[in-house]
């Protein structure tokens, strides 16, 4: 991978990246920073090519979601709460229903941001998380259903 396409790649997907780390390890910024440095070390490395934007933004989003996972496991196999440790430091304040949004279980979460954050379809979605398309659409079901009961109408 040659430097043009990593800094267009970064400049493109940086913020996509980064709210998908942000989301998954609930605001902690230092581990949200080491998992987007990780993903863009793996895009470097990365040497087949893409066929697409829509491909390359999905490698992406797969590559950030299981980065993200893989330092949780490992969290919890050492049995020290990423809470704990996590710096919540006043620059990141979470709005109510940001906060509603992180709370839900970690495949609802997941259907809320791409389809609502990224734009992208129940069947878009469906291909990066590995299910069928129904099965987005009950996720997002289920998460409207308790951010309603979480924030109200």
């Amino acid at each position: 991978m040659d430097n043009e396409n990593l800094t267009r790649a970064y400049e493109k997907y940086f913020d996509t990246v980064y709210r998908i780390c942000f989301v998954l390890f609930h605001g902690n910024k230092a581990d949200t920073e080491d998992a987007v440095h990780t993903v863009f070390m793996k895009y470097m490395e990365y040497a087949k090519g893409f066929e697409s934007d829509e491909h390359e933004k999905a490698w992406l989003i797969v590559t950030a979601k299981n980065t993200c996972k893989s330092v949780l496991r490992l969290a919890r196999r050492k049995n020290a709460p990423l809470d704990a440790a996590a710096d919540r430091s006043e620059e990141f304040r979470y709005n109510d229903t940001l906060d509603a949004i992180m709370r839900l279980p970690e495949k609802e979460k997941t259907a809320v941001y791409l389809c609502y954050y990224e734009d992208m379809t129940a069947a878009q979605a469906a291909e990066i998380m590995g299910c069928r398309e129904n099965t987005v659409y009950s996720y997002l079901h289920r998460a409207r259903k308790k951010l309603e009961r979480s924030l109200g109408e």
